[in-house]
């Protein structure tokens, strides 16, 4: 996977959240898009992996992408670095 694809499809999803704005309130819009990734993660994993002893692993490694994503981007808004 390239970085600007991946960037760019990403940037598709905040389009579509920046339009559902016009009409929902942000933490509702947060809470919604927070609980879409999971429901697709979960199902991804289900249909890749989907062993239940599998489980507990692919959690932490969702949740430590998110951490991840997640600090990233506020060091980016903070400091005024776009992402490439």
């Amino acid at each position: 996977m390239q970085e600007l694809d991946f960037h760019e499809v990403a940037d598709e999803f905040v389009n579509l959240a920046n339009k559902l704005s016009e009409e929902w309130a942000p933490n509702f819009l947060s809470a919604a898009i927070l609980y879409a990734a999971a429901r697709y993660n979960a199902f991804h994993f289900r249909e890749t992996l989907g062993d239940e002893d599998k489980e507990a692993a692919a959690i932490e490694y969702y949740a430590e992408q998110y951490r991840k994503m997640l600090k990233e981007n506020l060091h980016e808004m903070r400091h005024g670095v776009p992402h490439e």
